[in-house]
């Protein structure tokens, strides 16, 4: 009986990844249903958040200058949410030296988080298309140019980019996330085809100020929260996978896992609001998005303790033919798929955690740094 369990359990949870994966991918290989216009170039508000980024901010502004794209269509706003370094004044120098880049400085005070910091920078910017980038991460030169063409197409009211390294001394903990992020990827990729992804990225987000009134606050996710609300609003929000923006990844494991479990308990809260408001009809993304996505983050978890469970029975009956069979089975998986093994065991013991927290109301709105 209880092998009869595992079995269904791990098939259960093994099938989801794999058929979604597969689906996905073959969606990622669809041409895009969209009408871009290459020569679109329309006047942009880019808004830099940060909390305590005096070793980031300056390379971020100079980055941000030498961005190819009209100076005089973009309005740079930096928005601090109470910094306790020196993150202003390095912000205020700048400005000194680069009057003519018109940069804007906003403080949000008291310490609110990045989505009620961002909603008063928000108020600030004056152009149709908002852009939001963290000082932690840096563009390449023709991101803009590449990018922003796909929000010609009037359906389109939200893109994201993606992720890559700097090209810091590698880690496990970096090698690790590197993979997840290739999944990951041709996930938000094929949904994007298909329709939407709300897995946005703080790097690199743009929004058309008519598609959204403020940042989400209520889940902290306000790149990934403000996807949704453009979604239902009408329009779509997709991946342009040409936007690509540089990142640190946390070298260590113990670090990598504090920003997945922030990141998680936010997603999660944003698939729990996508339920509701499919149970109600009133959920504007598809349905073949939406239920394989809240089974990987809500379901999955729980049939990940389960099979948590069934391993520590197995400590205790090593020699059952049970406890063989699982033993077998883990065994062959660190010899041939070792990494993509450890991934998933970790990504799910994270969204385990995240889950139980979200449960609990904990809640990851204001940021660290």
């Amino acid at each position: 009986m209880f092998f009869i369990v595992f079995l269904v359990a791990l098939t259960f949870f093994c099938g989801t990844y794999l058929a979604y994966f597969l689906y996905m991918r073959n969606c990622a290989k669809r041409p895009w249903n969209l009408k871009i216009d290459h020569n679109f170039c329309p006047e942009v508000s880019i808004l830099v958040p940060m909390y305590n980024e005096e070793s980031n901010i300056e390379s971020k502004l100079e980055n941000l200058k030498a961005v190819s794209y009209p100076r005089e269509r973009m309005e740079i706003i930096v928005v601090d949410d109470s910094s306790e370094d020196g993150s202003v004044k390095v912000v205020e120098s700048f400005m000194e030296r680069n009057p003519e880049l018109g940069i804007k400085l906003v403080r949000q005070s008291p310490r609110g988080g990045k989505s009620v910091a961002l909603n008063k920078a928000l108020k600030v910017a004056s152009k149709p298309i908002v852009i939001v980038s963290d000082a932690d991460t840096l563009w390449p030169p023709k991101v803009l140019r590449e990018a922003l063409p796909y929000l010609s197409d009037p359906s389109v009211g939200a893109i994201t980019g993606r992720g890559v390294g700097k090209g810091e001394e590698e880690s496990w903990a970096i090698r690790a996330e590197h993979t997840y992020l290739e999944y990951v990827n041709l996930i938000r990729l094929g949904e994007s085809k298909l329709h939407s992804t709300i897995r946005f990225e703080g790097g690199f987000c743009a929004f058309k100020r008519e598609a959204f009134e403020s940042f989400d606050c209520e889940t902290g996710a306000d790149d990934s929260g403000t996807a949704l609300e453009v979604i239902q609003n009408g329009y779509r929000s997709i991946l342009v996978p040409k936007a690509v923006f540089y990142a640190s990844f946390p070298i260590s494991l113990a670090l990598r896992l504090k920003a997945k479990v922030r990141r998680a308990n936010q997603l999660i809260g944003l698939w729990f609001k996508c339920l509701k408001l499919l149970l109600k009809r009133k959920l504007l993304l598809p349905k073949r998005i939406v239920v394989p996505e809240v089974t990987l983050f809500i379901i999955n978890p729980i049939i990940f303790l389960i099979l948590m469970i069934f391993g520590v029975i197995v400590v205790l009956n090593p020699l059952s033919p049970f406890g063989l069979a699982i033993i077998l089975s883990v065994v062959c998986l660190l010899l041939f798929a070792r990494r993509l093994f450890l991934e998933v065991f970790l990504d799910n013991f994270v969204l385990l955690y995240a889950l139980i927290a979200h449960v609990f109301k904990r809640r990851y709105i204001a940021w660290e740094s």
